[in-house]
């Protein structure tokens, strides 16, 4: 059965989309993408412990996250139980750093991050591929975060994961305003007639590798007309991240966080430091935050 999982430490990171486009509504009820996902290395940490009698025990320091069946992480926990017939005992302890509902992928890099592990630990000996195909029945998003870092075009409706090499040296400021978007929210509202294929959606199928040189011009997202039209702060945010000189500024996923591409970390740090100082002076209950990132 192997060692014991006692004091394993795990980090999941969180991604971000570098465009997405939604391409159709599928016979199964989701729908069809195509998206440049990337982890970068703000995340979560992960300590793994024995627990007795086949029990799952999972813990957060952050209190609005459920810890019991409904958490993504415990439903992995009992995904791989189930698919491998063990029945071990395991403790989770969770530190939360990404944002929930802020479309960079949280609670899938988590659940990802309890498959490798408990493969590992456990001596399953399962391959990537079917740690993903564990991962697909959990989320769209968690086969990509099944290897824990890089950059990948991802398509179908997620379980498609192409790895590219990376060669840009950027950095990112991520802003999360004070609201959440919940991904199911957002795809019931999408309004656009879903046409597909645009200069985005070209470029990325035209390439072997993900040339950055042209990349950052061409990135869309589907889902930002419906944030911005929601909540129309996002649209000063985007404005403040290309005037402070972002090559580009997008959103990730379905909302709610905000990114600028820099290529300079010093004016990355001084844009991070305005939106950090406005975050600590917002008493909201959910507060503007700000983050600064680099690709991993």
């Amino acid at each position: 059965m192997g060692d014991s999982v006692l004091d394993i430490v795990e980090y999941a990171y969180a991604k971000i989309n570098l465009g997405l486009k939604i391409l159709g509504r599928r016979d199964d009820g989701f729908h069809d993408i195509l998206s440049v996902f990337q982890t970068v290395d703000l995340c979560d940490r992960l300590v793994f412990r024995d627990a007795g009698q086949g029990q799952i025990i999972l813990s957060c320091d952050d209190a609005d996250l459920p810890t019991g069946p409904e958490n993504l992480v415990y439903r992995a926990i009992s995904a791989f139980r189930s698919y491998t017939g063990m029945a071990r005992g395991v403790e989770v302890v969770m530190e939360k750093r990404i944002p929930m509902a802020a479309g960079l992928g949280g609670g899938s890099s988590d659940a990802a991050a309890v498959l490798r592990v408990l493969n590992r630990a456990w001596e399953a000996g399962l391959s990537g591929g079917e740690l993903r195909e564990i991962g697909a029945t959990l989320g769209s998003d968690v086969p990509f975060f099944v290897r824990q870092k890089g950059t990948a075009v991802v398509s179908g409706r997620g379980e498609s994961v192409r790895y590219v090499p990376w060669s840009a040296d950027v950095v990112y400021v991520l802003v999360c305003p004070g609201f959440q978007v919940h991904t199911g929210w957002a795809f019931a509202n999408y309004k656009k007639t879903l046409t597909g294929h645009g200069e985005y959606d070209n470029f990325i199928n035209s390439v072997k590798d993900l040339p950055v040189s042209g990349f950052f011009g061409r990135i869309e997202n589907d889902f930002l007309p419906l944030i911005v039209q929601s909540h129309p702060e996002t649209r000063d945010i985007l404005s403040r991240l290309t005037d402070a000189g972002a090559l580009v500024a997008s959103m990730s996923g379905s909302g709610s966080t905000l990114y600028g591409v820099f290529e300079s970390r010093d004016v990355a740090e001084a844009v991070w430091a305005r939106f950090e100082a406005e975050g600590a002076k917002d008493f909201s209950p959910v507060p503007l935050r700000a983050f600064l990132c680099c690709p991993v």
